[in-house]
């Protein structure tokens, strides 16, 4: 590895060289096993095989392109890392652009075969229009992906929050020290999302030698969760005022609590307001716009030019069905993660 790709994978890593020669100076002595590796108290991640075909393909363009256009994907990469995706940034922009050229190539020769019998030339046409259609819906899903995991772990943060501060201010409080306290947060199963985002801080204080306090602000600035962000800073400042962070911890339980209990209230008098609007919008105005309909109907005629009883059968058939789905949709995405 040269020079040039060591620095970009520090900075990638958000490491240093003194990082970097600590941890080799620290493992140089002995060769390890992967288990005993992780009886020490940190985890490795393994290669990702579709990045690794990816890179094959794709990796001296993705490094041209990082070096030409730096700010061309930079909120792609901020969102990379707060959803904890774990691929470098070259490697995510080979799959993408590896995913993209699939997208073209099987848009091209579906349509190509799809579109054969009207001629060749209209062929090729309605094929390279579906290849470019495909690879842009391609390019845009894996361009947007990260940004909405990193959302979605962010809700889910939240709402695991107050039950880990409960957790580490009752570990606490037995007189632990805090980075006990990290390292039983990060081993509990209880918590998917923020065990990872913890696993991380037992990593840099483990692996890398780094103190507390560097550890948490590492972690700080790659975490999705503002709440969590919030819980990092309170704890640095306490560490670094020489506070007692027992009660710091007790403190931000009762408030984590009290905050959690009111979001849940707020979520059930709003479900009171969607069932109102359910009721009028979907079960009280199709039935009158049905009876309406059917007095037409009686009277003789038709609306707009369309018979009645088609108006009917697509209302009662496509339109009810599909607004009922996207009210489901709407309110399962007003619902906070359990």
């Amino acid at each position: 590895m040269n020079k040039k790709k060591k620095e970009e994978l520090l900075k990638e890593l958000n490491l240093s060289e003194s990082d970097l020669k600590r941890f080799i100076k620290k493992n140089k002595k002995q060769k390890e096993t992967i288990e005993e590796v992780i009886e020490k108290g940190y985890t490795i991640y393994k290669v990702n095989r579709t990045g690794k075909i990816a890179n094959y393909f794709f990796e001296h363009l993705s490094d041209d392109i990082i070096r030409k256009y730096p700010h061309l994907f930079e909120r792609l990469f901020d969102n990379l890392k707060l959803s904890g995706i774990k691929l470098l940034s070259r490697t995510y922009l080979s799959i993408i652009l590896f995913f993209t050229s699939l997208g073209f190539l099987v848009g091209l020769l579906g349509g190509i075969l799809i579109f054969l019998n009207g001629g060749v030339l209209s062929a090729l046409i309605k094929g390279l229009a579906a290849a470019i259609f495909f690879a842009v819906l391609v390019f845009f899903i894996a361009y947007i992906y990260p940004g909405s995991l990193a959302k979605s772990r962010s809700k889910k943060m939240k709402s695991e929050l107050p039950f880990v501060i409960l957790h580490m201010s009752a570990v606490a409080g037995s007189g632990a020290q805090p980075a006990a306290v990290f390292k039983l947060i990060a081993e509990s199963d209880e918590y998917p999302e923020l065990s990872g985002e913890v696993k991380k801080i037992v990593n840099y204080i483990n692996l890398f030698g780094y103190d507390l306090t560097t550890a948490l602000r590492a972690v700080n600035l790659t975490t999705p969760s503002l709440e969590f962000k919030e819980l990092l800073n309170g704890m640095i400042a306490n560490v670094e005022s020489g506070g007692d962070l027992k009660d710091y911890l007790k403190n931000k339980a009762d408030d984590s609590l009290r905050t959690y209990k009111l979001d849940r209230k707020k979520y059930v008098e709003g479900l009171a307001i969607y069932s109102d609007i359910y009721t009028g919008v979907l079960i009280a105005a199709p039935l009158l716009f049905l009876v309406s309909l059917a007095i037409i109907n009686v009277i003789g005629g038709d609306l707009f030019g369309l018979s009645i009883n088609l108006i009917a059968s697509v209302g009662a058939y496509v339109v009810l069905p599909i607004l009922n789905i996207l009210f489901l949709m709407f309110v399962n995405l007003m619902q906070p993660t359990s």
